[in-house]
């Protein structure tokens, strides 16, 4: 009986798990790292990733280790409008460069104290060496308040964000 029992669990799994594995939990996929960040690759409560060549609109960030953050031109986005972000690390010192809500760069922060050494490539946050510029398209969507950030850590609290209302 028991051994039927162990055959039929061996079953149900084998049948099952690639259906689980397929699915998944898509809204928080990280880059590898197995930790989930809360904010996601495929979206977040201020918008989503978007191919950079559907923007309308281009800003130049420029990342500095005086704890800077500055965009060329100012910020005028408004909601649904796909931006390209050409963002510059001006600094000797890696940063960060996070679109998404003021809650989700709180939790963003958090996990960032936990695993500070931690890289992002995830389509809300990117992570940039020293002299390096990489370009993020966004398309603006859900929540009109939005806050960029650096959550390497002490980075944002000594000033290394920006936060905007969408028009």
């Amino acid at each position: 009986m028991m051994m039927k029992l162990n055959l039929a669990l061996s079953l149900a799994l084998l049948v099952t798990t690639p259906f689980a594995l397929a699915a998944g939990d898509h809204a928080h996929q990280h880059d590898g790292h197995g930790a989930m960040s809360g904010h996601g690759a495929m979206a977040s409560a201020v918008g989503m990733p978007a191919p950079a060549s559907q923007a309308s609109q281009t800003y130049q960030v420029v990342l500095t280790d005086d704890m800077k953050m500055q965009f060329e031109p100012s910020l005028a986005i408004k909601q649904g409008d796909v931006v390209r972000f050409v963002v510059t690390n001006k600094g000797q010192l890696p940063h960060e460069f996070s679109i998404g809500s003021i809650d989700e760069q709180a939790k963003h922060r958090e996990m960032m104290q936990a695993m500070p050494n931690m890289e992002h490539h995830d389509g809300t946050t990117i992570t940039l060496a020293p002299g390096e510029t990489t370009e993020m398209g966004w398309h603006f969507m859900g929540q009109n308040f939005v806050e960029f950030s650096c959550n390497i850590p002490g980075h944002s609290e000594a000033g290394m964000k920006r936060n905007t209302i969408l028009k």
